[in-house]
């Protein structure tokens, strides 16, 4: 009997001050049990479930509701007004507050502005699915509390009810029941939306005397609740016994407290996931550890993408190599662990980069249409232009020749550059020029249509890491009828107009609405490398006898920061996938409530990084062929006396600028081990005095 936990409610209940509640001397002959948090408990808030259908609703049907409902939190205001105008009238009728959840859904449908519409299915069609999602969520988070098996057999009554103030009916009752193998000890009772009446009033407790025929003195009830199980059911002539046992109890307060801090408890989480021991065997722990650290930002990005193609309902959606492989990874494991309590939709990899795609999107060789590149290159050599439209330069010397160019030397705004004009008005040149675009317009098409991405259909949803979004916009040009929503981790100014046919949003800054967040794009390059990909860049593609072939440029060197820490990494953010999925769903998280973490975490990757992150980052080898036209080395080190000297000239400031610039990530440069100490030292004294000397000047 040690799991009752009798204590004194107050002297009316229990005689003596500290008297414990007696307990029957015989064989109870009924014995009626509480239901919640007595034979089953909730792993979250009670209205966590709610919460969890007001999600679904609102990512299946948000389309439907009035534009001001369409929030999780708002909803589930609007299903508590409900239930509390549904539980006055019933007073107004003579019965208890109560009300079922059917009634509930649509009185909640109607305060919400659902719209049924002609596509809408069937209005009863469309309650029992609610039904059925908040059943199957009351399955996931409950569990038999574990005393209460014992304690209901120590008792040994006669016979056996469920007594529950509860809005689901008694049917769906005992499906919960039976679903936690309860039904072998109590598989009948009554529930208080099933007759109108409820244990608080202590009208359920006569209710059900009156039904079963037992006297008062051979009913007993055991329950948490110290007013609706103990005071009520004494003051109805019942005989009651106080159930909370002490660490479920905890439990189940810090769940509730949980739930009104949800910021808090995402920390609790994290810190609870960062604790937990590694698997043996794990290579770079560092690494795998940085990745669990971190994981909130990816699935949180991930969980966006999977909530966006839900309510945009896409007819496909497709994650953009190469970080896109990862996200996929990701995004496959979310909905394999049923973080949203139905599937999402189908996803699969396109094999698509900026080179592989620009070349075929453009609608004309023209300077206007080629500023598409050069509003992001404004200074680009000859060489890189080639190499951006995916040609061989060396084929082209000739012909730049005659114009007075050569094919490596910087140009500053080539639009304006009358050699530049002229060589693309050369009529032999823009033949073969055109020509090469035809045939890449052909074979992106063709590309597109064997991964079923044609130019006709719905909309589509597309992934990437982000900054611009310039891939979405080269398959919009080549697919101009078909809408496409793009999903991103961040987004910059956009440089060039954007295709009717796009529309792009970004979990993380988008400099296109707001100025939050946005030094956080600041320093980028370390969050691609550890979203990349082993398997190379995507150049084009070829007809075979097989279907289009997809060339990718795969280098060694560019993979080998990828095979010593980045792998390990993201194997630390997929360990933590199944972690977060569950409580994630457990407690109906979204994306955007996961935001104002994950973007905490983003600003240590970039800003605080972990020397050995810095390290890593500083021995890449980065793929800048379109634009650029070559290979970016991080590993070049600067010397002490270059970065002294740009404190005296204007021209060696350049240079560093210049320098720290290429590096991509100033923040990781001054963390860097392989960077010695006093050149660290050095810059951070150049960087100091620059911002100084800029503060002065702004003032």
């Amino acid at each position: 009997m040690s799991a009752i936990c009798t204590h004194r409610v107050d002297e009316a209940d229990t005689g003596a001050p500290g008297q414990a509640a007696q307990r029957p001397a015989a064989r109870p002959e009924l014995l009626t049990v509480d239901v919640w948090d007595t034979l089953l408990r909730r792993r979250c808030h009670p209205d966590g479930v709610k919460l969890h259908v007001a999600r679904h609703l609102l990512l299946r049907w948000g389309d439907r509701l009035d534009p001001v409902c369409r929030d999780s939190w708002i909803l589930l205001r609007l299903r508590q007004q409900a239930e509390r105008q549904i539980g006055e009238t019933r007073q107004g009728e003579g019965f208890d507050d109560e009300y079922g959840h059917v009634e509930v859904y649509r009185r909640w449908l109607e305060l919400a502005g659902f719209d049924a519409g002609p596509a809408s299915p069937p209005g009863e069609a469309l309650l029992h699915e609610l039904e059925r999602v908040e059943i199957e969520q009351e399955k996931h988070v409950s569990y038999t509390d574990p005393a209460i098996g014992g304690t209901l057999r120590q008792l040994a009554a006669r016979r056996v009810l469920f007594l529950s103030d509860f809005y689901l009916p008694a049917a769906a009752v005992r499906e919960l029941l039976g679903h936690h193998g309860l039904d072998e000890i109590v598989s009948e009772g009554l529930v208080s939306c099933d007759v109108g009446y409820n244990k608080r009033s202590g009208r359920l407790f006569r209710h059900v005397r009156e039904r079963s025929g037992v006297p008062a003195d051979a009913h007993w009830h055991i329950g948490d609740n110290p007013w609706s199980d103990i005071r009520a059911a004494r003051e109805a002539g019942i005989h009651a016994l106080h159930f909370q046992p002490d660490e479920e109890h905890r439990r189940r307060l810090a769940r509730e407290a949980d739930f009104h801090d949800r910021q808090a408890a995402l920390r609790r989480a994290v810190a609870s996931l960062s604790a937990r021991p590694l698997a043996a065997g794990t290579v770079r722990e560092d690494f795998h550890r940085l990745g669990r650290e971190c994981s909130l930002l990816l699935v949180g990005f991930v969980l966006m993408t999977m909530e966006r193609a839900v309510s945009e309902r896409v007819e496909a959606l497709y994650f953009f190599t190469r970080e896109g492989e990862f996200f996929l990874d990701i995004y496959r494991r979310l909905a394999e662990a049923d973080v949203l309590g139905f599937a999402p939709p189908a996803a699969t990899l396109l094999h698509v980069s900026r080179l592989a795609t620009f070349a075929g999107s453009l609608r004309t060789l023209s300077a206007d249409e080629l500023m598409r590149l050069w509003n992001q290159y404004s200074v680009q050599s000859l060489q890189a232009l080639l190499k951006s439209l995916a040609l061989e330069p060396s084929e082209w010397a000739d012909a730049a020749t005659r114009h007075g160019l050569d094919l490596v030397s910087p140009i500053q705004y080539p639009w304006q550059d009358p050699r530049v004009r002229a060589f693309l008005d050369d009529p032999e040149a823009r033949a073969r020029i055109e020509s090469h675009l035809s045939v890449r317009r052909d074979e992106l098409r063709a590309y597109l249509a064997s991964a079923g991405l044609g130019d006709d259909g719905g909309p589509v949803g597309i992934v990437d890491i982000g900054w611009r979004g310039t891939i979405q916009d080269n398959l919009a040009y080549v697919l101009p009828r078909r809408k496409i929503l793009g999903s991103y981790l961040g987004l910059n100014r956009f440089l060039n107009t954007q295709p009717d046919n796009v529309r792009k949003s970004a979990y993380g800054p988008n400099v296109n609405e707001s100025d939050a967040l946005r030094t956080l794009l600041d320093d980028v390059a370390p969050i691609e490398m550890l979203c990349n990909s082993p398997h190379g860049s995507v150049e084009g593609y070829a007809a075979t006898a097989d279907g289009m072939q997809t060339l990718r440029r795969v280098d060694a060197e560019e993979n080998q920061v990828h095979e010593d820490c980045v792998r390990h990494f993201q194997a630390g953010v997929l360990d933590a996938v199944p972690y977060w999925a569950d409580f994630l769903r457990a407690h109906a998280f979204s994306s955007a409530e996961l935001r104002p973490l994950a973007m905490e975490t983003w600003h240590r990757i970039v800003r605080e990084p972990p020397p050995f992150l810095a390290e890593a980052f500083f021995r890449l080898k980065h793929n800048e062929v379109f634009g650029v036209g070559g290979f970016h080395d991080k590993r070049r080190r600067i010397g002490i006396g270059e970065v002294m000297l740009a404190v005296v000239s204007r021209e060696r400031r350049g240079r560093l600028q210049g320098y720290l610039l290429e590096s991509g990530w100033t923040p990781g440069l001054l963390r860097c081990p392989d960077v010695p100490r006093h050149v660290r030292a050095a810059l951070r004294l150049v960087l100091f005095a620059q911002k100084s000397r800029r503060w002065l000047v702004s003032r």
